[in-house]
Formats: C-alpha cells, structure tokens, sequence
C-alpha cells in the first residue's frame, strides 16, 4: 500500500509540474507574434525557408507559421484572410488576385527554374529538343503514340499553370488528352516525381524539389532531360511576396506582414537567399526590384522598422501556440 501511495504521489506530482509548465509556456509566449506565411511547396521541400526563416525571427522576436501549399491554395487562404502574407509563383493568378484587392502589394523577390524530368533513357528525346515548347511538343507526340507517359501536377499551382500555358502556346488543350498517357495527379511536386519514378513518365517539376528527392536517392531513374540552360527564359519560375489586405481582413497582422515583405526584399534578405546552395549548387536567385548581391550583414534592417512591429501587440495568430518555438510548418 505504502508503494502504491508513493506512486501515485509521484503520478500526481508530474502532472502538476506539467500543467504548470504548460500554462507558465503559454503565458509568456502569448504575446509572441506569429506570422501566417502560405507559401509554395518548392520553398519549403527545399530547405529555403528552414534556411532564412530564423534570420527573419530573431530581428523580429516572431515566430512564423508555415503553411506549404500549392499557390493557387495559397492564394485562396489569403483571399479568405486566413494567412498574413503570401510567397507564391504564378504570375497570372497573382495579378487576378491583386485586382480582387485581395493583395496590398506584389513585389518580385526571387526566381529558380523548372526543368522537365524524366526516365534517364529519355525515350521521348527531350534532350535533343530546341527549346522548351519543342520539349512539350515531343512529349505530346510520343504520349498519343503510346510511347510515353506525362505526369501533371493538376492542382492549380504555379507549376500547373506554366505547365498549363505552355501547352496552351502549342495550341494544345489538355483537356482533351487521353488519360492513358496524360495523368493529373492533383498531388504536390514530391509526390508527383515519385508517381514518375513509378511510371517512367515526364514531368514539369522546379529544379530545387528534384535536386532534393535526387539526393535523397527518392528517384533514382528518373533524371533532367530538358533545362533552362539549353535555350530561352520559358522556363524561369518567378516568385513574388503578398502582403494580404488588412482592410478587408483587419485581423491579418499588416506590421508584421510589412516587415516580412521590407526585410526579403531588403538587401539583407536577399543576400540570404543568394547565400543559399543545396546539391553543389545556388538554388534560387534573388531579383527584388533594385537589388545588387553585395556582401554586407545579412538581415540588415533600420531599426525604426525593427521596433514598429516588435510593438504591435498580437491577438489572433498567437492563439496558435505549440510546443516548440520557431518555423512550423503545416503541409496542407
């Protein structure tokens, strides 16, 4: 009996010093900041924001929650006000979102490339193609001979539409392609390459989620057939920062919102990304307007902006609270 007292004594005893660790954890992070950040899952499969992310935090004592979706979900967050601001790649529905007022502002902030993967045999020729327009035209050939297979992303992303427009430069309608070698998986980029892996089918995929799943030994036969390198700009993938309107969602933190868009256009933040290199190579490639590489401090910001949004207080967003600081991530 003795025994069994003292256990539950000590059973009591931890779940006190729980509760109470619990409750003293989320009283002082309570007033700690969040940034909703929805964003594209290429800037996250890669490593860029696990990267650049902390820099961002420490200047601003702040904590950012990421959401990685594809960009069309991540527009859609933002026209609902569910997020505070936006990275996202796809011109054309950036620009409709901006003209639903949806968006304070729309800056260029940096750009990587989008390669057409495949089997390593390379069956359908892409490697001899001209360009990148030659390169659809050749997988479309093969793909109603029966000879090969194509992969689409189908989820309204970035990726989906410059897939999407380059067929439409061909005058070509996917939606009259036969399912048998045109597939729309309606997945992320990661699980699309692996359905290629599968198959032995093409793809349109960023070069920053290839070069992951490749050095992880994900895709083993699959490999880069056709790259920007061989011709024209058709196949740059352009990203842009949104901060979401305040006015029309006057619980989005439009501080912390600016200062996340002020420090990645910032000379600061823009030598980060161009700092950033995976697989024996620089991943992506900052372009904000005005912008020259130079090798000052990184993260570099007036103070005055650093004090503006450390004196906000914060409501809604630092309800969601974790057990861990720093970058979370919810992969949508």
């Amino acid at each position: 009996m003795m025994n069994l007292g003292r256990k539950t004594v000590a059973v009591i005893v931890c779940a006190v010093v729980l509760i109470v660790g619990t409750m003293a954890y989320v009283f002082l992070r309570k007033d700690t900041p969040v940034l909703r950040l929805a964003t594209t899952t290429s800037t996250y499969d890669s490593g860029l924001l696990d990267y650049i992310l902390p820099e961002f935090e420490n200047l601003f004592e702040c904590e950012v929650d990421v959401i990685a979706v594809g960009s069309g979900q991540a527009m859609e967050m933002g026209k609902r006000g569910d997020v505070d601001i936006l990275l996202v790649h796809s011109p054309s529905a950036e620009l409709a979102f901006m003209d639903g007022g949806y968006g304070e502002s729309r800056t260029s902030v940096m750009y990587n490339n989008y390669v057409l993967v495949g089997p390593a045999s390379d069956p359908a020729g892409i490697d001899a193609s001209a360009n990148a327009t030659d390169a659809f035209q050749r997988i479309h050939n093969n793909g109603t001979a029966g000879l090969v297979q194509f992969v689409s992303r189908g989820d309204n992303s970035g990726t989906h539409n410059k897939e999407l427009s380059i067929w439409k430069s061909l005058d070509l309608n996917v939606s009259y392609f036969d399912d048998n070698w045109y597939l729309s998986a309606g997945q992320g980029m990661g699980a699309v390459l692996d359905m290629c892996e599968e198959l032995d089918a093409y793809t349109l995929s960023d070069d920053a989620t290839y070069y992951q799943r490749a050095s992880e030994n994900l895709v083993p036969n699959l490999a880069i057939t056709y790259n920007l390198e061989k011709t024209d700009a058709t196949l740059r993938n352009q990203y842009s920062v949104i901060p979401v309107n305040s006015t029309m969602w006057p619980h989005v933190d439009h501080t912390l919102a600016s200062a996340f868009k002020d420090w990645i256009v910032s000379e600061g933040g823009q030598d980060l990304i161009a700092s950033y290199e995976r697989f024996g190579q620089q991943l992506f490639y900052p372009n904000a307007p005005g912008y020259v590489p130079s090798t000052a401090s990184l993260g570099a910001l007036p103070d005055s902006l650093v004090d503006s949004a450390r004196s906000v207080p914060k409501g809604l967003a630092a309800i969601a609270l974790t057990t861990s600081p720093g970058i979370r991530c919810a992969r949508w």
